[in-house]
């Protein structure tokens, strides 16, 4: 799918994306804006004069293999830190709990239930007007029928058990999350049945990294079970994650520019055009050197200094030659694991 995101007014990133798209590299202000415009257009509200100033009159602009979206078409879920994941399990307008709750409505066996509360109410009811019959001559009480909405609003509350005792959601740990709140979403596309875009900005600062893979992993299964999820990850910094080749062409790296990423091959092809000497690439290796100097691509600082493995500092320079990104990049250290090719490359 060809999807564009306007992140200010006629400025665009356009890339192709249908599973997952990682948004990585040095320019976190496009990151940010375009994080920012992805939960502005997520509320379906008109823009304000100031706003318009950002991004125009005609709105932000999201398109899907052309077709401009609309909020209400196009749902879009966050994560950005521990708040965003505990507000999906409060019984709040828009949340993914307040929806499932809410389409137990019409379910059978609970209206069986509150029928069977409301025959209860009934016999209460008969007992209590049988006591005001001893007193009051023109005055009966009657009990109102409960309703599953007047259930939810007056008596539910949300809580976690720990050894057998009740706790706020609000205490949990997000590693007791994570099965729950895929469980609810992949319960809410089903029930929505709208492609659905979910955006988790910087991971790193919020979830453990021996989490988050097994996280990603759950919702890619849901994308593919139920064909209606497109992932989007943005990191300003290097997360620890099991990258494979297959993540290399979903890969977005923002700099001056940016740049999609080609599939493993044609960018194994490009690399070793730009390569110092002949040079055999093992995938594993390649992905795992890649993703960790992509934070480094455009990258400047005052000493342009970058700690990186030499064989790191060999592939940041290709890759930056590669995406005519050109940066001052010094080397500090050349170990003698360098051919001297590789050495002269660097110091040139």
């Amino acid at each position: 799918m060809d999807i564009a995101i306007e992140y200010e007014h006629g400025k665009y990133i356009e890339f192709d994306g249908d599973e997952i798209t990682y948004f990585l590299g040095v320019n976190h202000e496009i990151k940010w804006k375009l994080y920012r415009g992805l939960k502005r257009f997520s509320t379906g509200k008109n823009l304000s004069d100031f706003e318009e100033n950002v991004y125009g009159d005609d709105g932000i602009v999201i398109k899907c293999d052309d077709k401009k979206m609309k909020a209400k078409d196009l749902p879009i879920y966050f994560l950005d830190c521990r708040e965003s994941f505990l507000e999906q399990y409060r019984y709040s307008k828009g949340s993914m709990v307040q929806k499932y709750i809410d389409s137990m409505e019409d379910d059978f066996q609970v209206n069986r239930q509150i029928e069977s509360i409301n025959d209860d109410f009934l016999k209460l009811e008969v007992g209590l007007q049988n006591r005001f019959s001893q007193v009051l001559t023109h005055v009966s009480p009657i009990i109102k029928p409960l309703t599953y909405k007047e259930m939810i609003k007056y008596f539910l509350e949300l809580s976690y058990y720990e050894n057998d005792i009740p706790y706020p959601v609000e205490m949990m740990d997000i590693s007791m999350l994570v099965d729950d709140y895929c469980r609810l979403l992949k319960a809410e596309l089903i029930r929505a049945q709208k492609k659905t875009w979910f955006c988790i900005s910087n991971p790193s600062a919020f979830i453990s990294k021996s989490i988050f893979p097994q996280f990603i992993e759950s919702l890619k299964k849901i994308g593919k079970e139920t064909g209606l999820l497109h992932i989007f990850i943005m990191s300003d910094d290097y997360f620890v994650f099991p990258f494979k080749g297959q993540d290399i062409p979903n890969t977005v790296i923002l700099y001056d520019s940016y740049q999609q990423l080609p599939d493993y091959g044609n960018l194994v092809e490009s690399l070793a055009r730009y390569y110092p000497n002949e040079v055999e690439f093992n995938e594993s290796d390649l992905t795992r050197s890649l993703y960790r100097i992509i934070p480094y691509i455009g990258w400047k600082t005052n000493t342009n200094e970058v700690y990186l493995k030499p064989k790191d500092m060999i592939l940041l320079k290709v890759t930056s030659q590669l995406l005519n990104c050109f940066s001052p990049i010094k080397c500090t250290e050349l170990e003698d694991e360098l051919s001297e090719l590789e050495r002269k490359f660097l110091l040139s």
